[in-house]
């Protein structure tokens, strides 16, 4: 097996060009792609703060400028004798950033590259290709997606010149521009091609042609999903042999070899020894113990030391004692009988290769054909669900107005009764205060009616006619107390009805060590939802906090830093399940299945159904929570980056561990969601407020807090269709998982793996 070194270039501040958002965080992605997954033997990235180049006398720098990129590749492939690879071996080159071609050659625009004076400032793709193919390494592929520049290519990027002996892609075509995506925050080619190297089994893009395949086709759709003009990447392969190459060796399945051995026998017929020799040997490393490949590479030994026979000769009565001493040991000169035999046999095989691929071709186009006839079905319908859902919608909408119209009669009747019975006790108690005392003359003319008993009972009840009850006496001789205004149909949660649950909380470390546990104690109830799955909610209590980040901390979204007041509300313990969202909204869209894991690919309009749902079903109103609720509930009374003290860990939260926050150790990168409860809460007993989905909230987009309101109120103005997104996700970089961290995406997003959603409940009056 081959060796593989790759090199990744992401440039997102330049001095004399527009900044980038997502160039180096897609470098940083690849080189960790490479580095982590792929397993290659020698990974160098070159960011604004990538680590120096420590094999060379003295260090290399490694931020992107002309003069460290251009003195590393003369360092590392200047040498043409002593080459540091072989031709089995793979180097890989990505670069993303601003790119610019000027008097017909293309140029990698470094960090302090001059559009004035391209040649001089600039490194052209021609001058990288020729030091990689240097390397010795026949397979070189270069990943340019460096056509993110605005308006400054004079109408036309990079992507014409044809570079020799290498491979190429690029992220689109000369006359368009490569994306970056928020929603991602990732470039739309670099996020495509992560997507595609990380695929296994049949459907993998282990080949080159394969990869561009996957490219071609789920760029354009990428960008439109996101509403972008259109962008398709393409390829260039030189020699045209080489799309069939294989890169990934360790996806690659047998059917990927096919096109490769094809190639290597035409390379064979054609008399191109050295080709096929490397051909067959890069067979052998997918197809260990191929006896084609082993045979091929016996033959073509045999080859370069026996010259061609002539047929008419005989057999082997025609090689002398003197070529046959310069045969290797165990291989003995063919004859020209078996030397034809082989000849018809390798034509064969060339023949059935041709066939072969020829087969293959008209059954992707069936294919091609069938998924295309698949995606226009799924479109239709679609469009069928959109229309029945938005008549769903509405309808809706018609029984919840009718709803509270009725609950507004009720209310109205009810204020309306409680009126009377006020008045009604209110003239009672004027007869009581009012009425004379019984005269003597009175009292004999009832004492005339009989019995003393009959008499006693009988003034008793005149006296007592028509005034309240004991308890309403008293209630009436007390101070007025305004009428509690009716409520609506909502379960009063009582005190006594709350449970409590104890848990341990920690506070670490920059180093990510614990300095800190302290035993807590949170009130809850159980929302019992059917089937057995139960809503558990925790009592948040009301509070002021300090949100956002202060001046010299965090991004610009999370200023200014202002006090917030937060009123008392119920939040759930933990993300949303899947086990609830399937029991409420009879469905499950996640990605990675399991009932007590969150639920993701769900859309900010799927969440406040779900909560619609809820709330209709129990009497209970639920709703997602504002930012301002977020970020305190998240906070738990700290003012550290992360409710757990100064820095992340794995042990402590879901996201990607191979990036650090602070001092902390690497940790581990799951690459999915995990079991909602698996780490420590924090004080208030919420679970995952950091890490693994990222949490839908009320509020729309604002790019800061300039006028934010300060009663914990959902910011609702702004024309923007943008939402908020907090807490980070299983696949988030630890600075995108702080208590103050906000990101966004739009309302309608559902297929991302990373959007869950968590509810809380503002209940009207605890009794």
């Amino acid at each position: 097996m081959g060796r593989n070194w790759a090199i990744a270039i992401g440039i997102n501040i330049y001095e004399n060009l527009s900044s980038l958002k997502y160039a180096k965080r897609d470098a940083e992605a690849i080189a960790d792609w490479f580095g982590q997954d792929a397993k290659f033997d020698q990974v160098f990235l070159f960011t604004a703060d990538s680590p120096a180049i420590e094999q060379t006398n003295p260090p290399i720098p490694t931020s992107p400028t002309y003069g460290h990129l251009r003195r590393f590749l003369r360092a590392q492939f200047e040498n043409i004798e002593r080459p540091l690879l072989k031709p089995e071996d793979n180097l890989w080159f990505f670069f993303a950033g601003h790119g610019l071609r000027h008097r017909d050659k293309d140029y990698l625009m470094l960090c302090d590259s001059d559009p004035g004076d391209v040649e001089h400032t600039a490194i052209s793709v021609e001058y990288v290709t020729q030091r990689l193919r240097r390397s010795g390494a026949d397979n070189v592929v270069l990943f340019l997606d460096a056509c993110r520049d605005q308006g400054s290519r004079d109408g036309v990027g990079i992507g014409r010149e044809q570079h020799q002996g290498v491979i190429t892609f690029y992220s689109c075509t000369a006359n368009q521009k490569s994306w970056e995506f928020d929603e991602l925050q990732h470039g739309s080619f670099t996020y495509a091609l992560l997507e595609g190297l990380r695929i296994q089994g049949e459907a993998n893009c282990a080949t080159v042609e394969r990869l561009n395949q996957y490219l071609r086709h789920y760029v354009p759709r990428l960008n439109a999903r996101y509403g972008k003009d259109a962008q398709n990447p393409y390829l260039k392969a030189e020699p045209p042999y080489k799309m069939y190459f294989i890169l990934l060796e360790q996806s690659a399945t047998l059917k990927d070899v096919e096109p490769l051995k094809y190639q290597a026998s035409l390379a064979e017929n054609e008399s191109n020894l050295l080709l096929a020799e490397q051909l067959w040997i890069r067979i052998l490393a997918v197809s260990r113990g191929d006896l084609d490949a082993i045979k091929a590479i016996q033959r073509i030994a045999v080859k370069r030391i026996v010259k061609p026979q002539s047929l008419t000769q005989e057999p082997a009565s025609s090689t002398s004692e003197s070529e046959s001493a310069n045969l290797p040991r165990g291989v003995e000169v063919e004859t020209s009988e078996n030397e034809i035999r082989r000849e018809e046999q390798h034509q064969e095989n060339l023949e059935q290769f041709a066939a072969r691929r020829e087969a293959e071709a008209i059954e992707q186009r069936e294919q091609e054909k069938i998924r295309q006839q698949q995606q226009e079905e799924a479109e239709r319908l679609r469009k069928r669900e959109a229309a029945k859902y938005q008549q769903e919608q509405e309808e809706q909408r018609t029984r919840q107005q009718k709803e509270a119209e009725r609950l507004q009669r009720k209310q109205e009747e009810t204020e309306r009764l409680q009126q009377q019975r006020k008045l009604q006790r209110r003239r009672r108690q004027e007869v009581i205060t009012t009425s004379a005392p019984i005269t003597r003359k009175q009292f004999l003319k009832w004492a005339g009616f009989g019995s003393a008993g009959l008499v006693t009972a009988f003034v008793i009840s005149e006296i007592v006619k028509d005034q309240p009850s004991t308890d309403n006496l008293t209630e009436s001789t007390k101070s007025p107390t305004p009428q509690s205004k009716p409520e609506s149909k909502t379960t009063h949660i009582s005190v006594d009805e709350l449970d409590a649950f104890k848990f341990e909380t920690v506070m670490v470390d920059q180093k990510g060590e614990i300095v800190e546990r302290a035993n807590k104690q949170a009130k809850f109830f159980k929302e019992d939802l059917g089937n057995s799955i139960n809503l558990e909610m925790v009592s948040i209590p009301g509070g002021k906090f300090m949100m956002g980040s202060p001046e010299g901390k965090g991004q610009d979204s999370e200023k200014p830093q202002h006090e917030v007041t937060v009123q008392p509300f119920f939040m759930g313990k933990f993300q949303i399940t899947q086990a609830q969202y399937q029991e409420v909204m009879n469905n499950n869209p996640s990605h990675f299945k399991g009932n007590d894991l969150p639920v993701e690919q769900v859309s900010w309009e799927d969440a406040v159904e779900f909560c619609q749902r809820i709330s209709e079903k129990t009497g209970n109103k639920y709703r997602l929570p504002t930012e301002a609720e977020w970020e305190y509930a998240c906070r738990a009374v700290t003012t550290t980056p992360f409710h757990f003290g100064e820095t992340i860990t794995t042990n402590l939260a879901n996201y990607d561990g191979n990036n650090t926050f602070a001092s902390e150790p690497q940790g581990e990168y799951r690459k999915q969601t995990t079991t909602v409860g698996s780490f420590t809460p924090n004080a208030f007993g919420l679970y995952d407020m950091h890490g693994n989905v990222w949490e839908w909230c009320q509020d729309n987009w604002h790019d800061n807090y300039e006028n934010a309101p300060k009663d914990g109120s959902a910011w609702l103005s702004g024309s923007g269709s943008k939402k908020v997104i907090r807490g980070g996700s299983w696949n988030s970089l630890p600075i995108d998982c702080r208590s103050a961290a906000r990101y966004f995406t739009y309302p309608e997003i559902a297929f991302n793996n990373a959007f869950g959603f968590r509810v809380v409940c503002m209940v009207p009056r605890i009794l």
